[in-house]
């Protein structure tokens, strides 16, 4: 069963790099999904939403440390990631990881849904700006996440989820009590920012905080729709799940 699952991903993974680059070509303005599967940074969700009625991919990729038996191995993960918006400032997704060692591994990687409104502005300026969303794991085990961010700035709620074996998306695991914690802080911001209709071929850099890891990243993007990406972050308290490395490379579309 783990090698057909791994197959099918294998495909779904070859059909998204080719609709990606058929893309190219015909694309508007590229925005950007996280790694936890909402528009936004590298790990955090941004204020800002998927563009009305435009959809959203992104495939990344990222190695960690796996052992068989007394043997380190290099495993790897890859991240799909969609998103579309059915009406303006309203998003909704779907993101799913693909473990290479699935089939030796413990922990279960079931997709995530989430979903982000985008709230009426009460000012001018990045921190007028609201949003309001959560990220919803199909795993039972695992934990959801209801979030609020203010500029660049917000806060994450986690709950549900068993304790010892359960996962969450942002936050630190509290090895001692063997859950995530509650409540977490959650920081990104984008250097330079972009500007609506803006044209050609530009850098931007990224940082975020998630309540657990500090992540930069560096996002190559074109007004056509199309971006590659490196990421970068530091240890996560989640090394009895994962010990991922610190580097992450991806590429994403808009259409």
């Amino acid at each position: 069963m783990p090698n057909r699952l791994a197959k099918i991903y294998k495909n779904l993974f070859s059909f998204l790099f080719i609709l990606c680059c058929s893309y190219i070509a015909e694309m508007p303005c590229y925005a950007g999904l996280s790694l936890q599967g909402p528009s936004g940074f590298v790990n955090v969700p941004s204020y800002k939403t998927v563009h009305e009625k435009e959809i959203e991919l992104s495939v990344k990729g990222r190695m960690y440390e796996s052992y068989k038996g007394d043997r380190a191995k290099d495993g790897y993960m890859t991240t799909f990631s969609f998103a579309f918006s059915p009406i303006k400032d309203v998003e909704f997704g779907i993101q799913a990881d693909l473990d290479s060692e699935l089939s030796r591994n413990d922990v279960e990687t079931d997709p995530k849904l989430n979903f982000k409104v985008r709230l009426p502005s009460f000012g001018e300026g990045e921190f007028s700006q609201m949003a309001f969303g959560g990220v919803f794991d199909t795993n039972p085990n695992n934990y959801h996440t209801l979030y609020f961010s203010l500029g660049g700035l917000g806060i994450g709620w986690n709950f549900g989820g068993n304790e010892g074996v359960g996962t969450a998306s942002y936050g630190k695991y509290k090895k001692g009590k063997r859950k995530p914690e509650t409540l977490c802080l959650l920081f990104g911001a984008e250097v330079p920012g972009r500007k609506p209709g803006e044209r050609g071929y530009k850098s931007q850099y990224i940082v975020d905080y998630n309540g657990d890891v500090i992540s930069v990243g560096w996002r190559f993007y074109s007004h056509r729709g199309f971006s590659v990406e490196v990421l970068g972050s530091t240890k996560s308290s989640y090394d009895d799940f994962y010990k991922y490395k610190p580097l992450t490379v991806g590429i994403g579309a808009n259409f």
